[in-house]
């Protein structure tokens, strides 16, 4: 499963005016500093157990039905050509004998050594999705810049924040066609919160 990001797009806004030969603009006498009105920088570990991030129950309660099968967790290894150093899988939904990455409904975060190779692992998934049909649009997770992404098996939303990756995804079996931003978006938020409690 692959676990991304994504970089923000800045817009530069110019200021025009005009001036004359008699009417010269003037710099205010005393001005304050522009003042960063963004977010404090997000601070998460990667949490010990799936029980913090979504319970089964939870994850039936956002997606307003229940799941058949059961749920199971996958610790990752660290990874040093990625900076990655740990990571954690939920899985939810699993059918009856298949393997737990069989699961309907997963969560993914992963713990990189730095905020730029957390970013990097998402912008190479949405790049990844992409190539392979997905439509991508923006969406905002707990107050942090995240893609949703749609394709013809399932749909997903991923995100860094600090050193933390969040990967959520839902097989369009489970999840309403064209309606599954919130329910993900939800489970996504409950996973940022995990981080930063753990």
């Amino acid at each position: 499963m692959s676990v991304a990001a994504v970089g923000l797009v800045g817009v530069l806004a110019a200021a025009c005016g005009s001036s004359s030969a008699s009417n010269q603009s003037k710099a205010p006498s005393s001005s304050k500093p522009a003042t960063a009105t963004s977010a404090p920088p997000f601070a998460g570990k990667l949490p010990a157990s799936c029980t913090p991030v979504a319970t089964a129950d939870d994850v039936d309660k956002i997606l307003g039905h229940p799941l058949t099968g059961t749920a199971n967790l996958i610790k990752g290894i660290p990874v040093a050509s990625i900076g990655r150093t740990g990571r954690l899988d939920c899985y939810y939904g699993i059918p009856p004998n298949q393997p737990a990455t069989a699961g309907l409904v997963s969560i993914g975060i992963g713990a990189y050594d730095n905020p730029a190779d957390a970013a990097h692992r998402v912008l190479e998934t949405v790049n990844q999705a992409r190539d392979t049909g997905y439509t991508s649009s923006n969406v905002q997770v707990s107050g942090q810049n995240a893609v949703l992404l749609a394709g013809q098996q399932s749909e997903e939303v991923v995100l860094s924040a600090g050193t933390i990756t969040v990967l959520v995804a839902a097989a369009n079996s489970v999840v309403q066609a064209g309606k599954a931003g919130p329910p993900l978006i939800q489970l996504a938020a409950k996973a940022l919160k995990a981080a930063q409690q753990a």
